[in-house]
């Protein structure tokens, strides 16, 4: 079947319940109807019976006290064959003749349908005859309108009521037809949305059936594709932001390199005092200014360089001791905790190290004069989470849900680089990097797997066999 569904679901339930209805109520007025006739047959029978065993003369007084107990009409003709009495007059004179009605036989007559029928002023009766005393004959004419009146009043209340079933049978399948109709519009509307590229979700209403678990798996799949959507957007600016910095930091290689090479050679050739720390401080410099530049190739897949077993611990009190100059010349405090065994993780240290230069700068930039900031760490047995805090004002809350993407900053002269390459390294690595405002206290969580998972996957692979 064709059509909306609501008419799909109308129509069949509605010719179903009307047969149902139809059968039910034909039942009932059958055995109505039957009940009736047989009781106005037995009494009419029982009528006849007085007037066939009566002693006393049948007068038309007599006859028309009859008439009113049976509803029969009584006509009585004597053996010439005129009419002695009745039980109405007008009838009588056009009433057949004896000879032709049958004679009234008991166990025959027990329905109107046994009963012979004849015509007297052009209506049909069933009529029957009994003889009477003095030779006269008895004639008995029932209407056939009576009997089809009693009929339409004994069917008249289940017709009605079943009629009455049906419309609101009708009526109540049309109303849940017509709101499964508008949910499964709306549902239609949504997957419309969805595949113009709005992920948008519906209320699933207060129902709690399929239709509501069907809105629930729709909704679940616009959050999928607008998650999938946001992702891909993601993915496409950090890989254009990887390409865009790779190309700076390749053009920049060569000129940090010329830059440190000639603060050593001047070094060795010029000397300094003993107190003079400023060649060694711009050398270091120069030297974390090369390694991030090597963890923007990494990046930009400009550099391919395989991971390898690296102490994290180590890097960070490296990342630590390379900021202490820059730290104490903007009176930030730093605190360095982090464990005294070696935190070995396989990595590329180039990248990681940025990522962790990234946080590092961000932190400062944010604690500001007189503020403080904190590397932590927590080797476990599986990952290893290098935590950097400040306890500055934090982020702007409109910068909240986008601060990990790509030129998105606070900072009057930031760039909005810095947390979104922190983040690529963590996902390079198959870890992941978070933050939460706590105490006063911004903190920024990198998460770093012990063993790379493909590392470990390609390791596990068996080799072929060489013998």
């Amino acid at each position: 079947m064709n059509g909306p569904i609501r008419r799909q679901i109308l129509i069949p339930i509605v010719a179903i319940q009307t047969a149902t209805i139809a059968a039910i109520t034909a039942a009932g007025v059958w055995l109505a109807a039957a009940r009736d006739e047989r009781r106005n047959v037995e009494r009419l029978a029982a009528v006849i019976d007085v007037l066939d065993r009566s002693t006393f003369p049948l007068t038309s007084q007599v006859l028309g006290r009859m008439h009113g107990l049976s509803g029969a009409h009584f006509v009585v003709r004597d053996a010439e064959g005129r009419v002695a009495a009745a039980s109405d007059e007008a009838l009588a004179a056009a009433a057949p003749a004896a000879v032709d009605v049958p004679d009234f036989r008991r166990p025959e007559f027990r329905s109107w349908r046994q009963w012979p029928t004849v015509v007297a002023e052009g209506r049909p009766y069933y009529g029957a005859r009994l003889r009477a005393p003095a030779g006269a004959t008895l004639l008995v004419l029932y209407p056939e309108s009576s009997w089809r009146a009693a009929l339409w009043d004994v069917a008249a209340a289940p017709v009605g009521l079943g009629l009455a079933a049906v419309a609101l049978t009708a009526q109540a399948t049309r109303w849940f037809a017509e709101r499964i109709g508008r949910r499964v519009h709306r549902l239609r509307g949504q997957v419309a949305r969805i595949a113009d590229g709005d992920f948008g979700e519906i209320e699933p209403g207060e129902g709690d059936d399929e239709i509501a678990d069907l809105i629930a798996s729709v909704n679940a799949m616009s959050r999928q594709l607008r998650d999938m959507r946001r992702a891909i957007a993601q993915a496409e600016r950090t890989h254009l932001l990887a390409q865009l910095a790779a190309g700076f930091a390749h053009q920049l290689r060569n000129t940090l390199t010329g830059a440190r090479l000639g603060v050593q050679l001047h070094g060795k050739r010029c000397g300094a005092t003993g107190r003079d720390t400023s060649l060694g401080v711009a050398t270091r410099q120069l030297e974390l200014a090369e390694e991030q530049v090597r963890g923007l190739l990494t990046l930009g897949r400009l550099e391919r360089r395989p991971n390898r077993p690296c102490d994290l611990a180590g890097l960070v009190r490296d990342v630590a001791g390379l900021l202490e100059p820059t730290a104490r010349h903007a009176r930030v405090a730093l605190d360095v905790e982090t464990p005294a065994a070696p935190a070995v993780a396989d990595v590329d240290e180039p990248s990681v190290r940025a990522a962790v230069l990234n946080l590092a700068w961000n932190a400062l930039e944010a604690a500001g004069p007189g503020g403080r900031v904190g590397f932590r760490m927590h080797a476990g047995p599986d990952t290893i989470v290098i935590d950097v805090g400040d306890d500055g004002p934090g982020p702007p809350p409109e910068l909240a849900p986008a601060i990990f993407d790509p030129f998105v900053t606070g900072k009057p002269e930031g760039v909005g680089l810095g947390l979104a390459l922190a983040r690529r390294v963590a996902e390079a690595h198959r870890g992941g990097l978070a933050w939460d405002r706590d105490a006063g206290w911004t903190r920024f969580r990198l998460t770093i797997p012990r063993t790379n998972p493909e590392e470990a996957k390609t390791a596990d692979e068996p080799r072929p066999d060489r013998g």
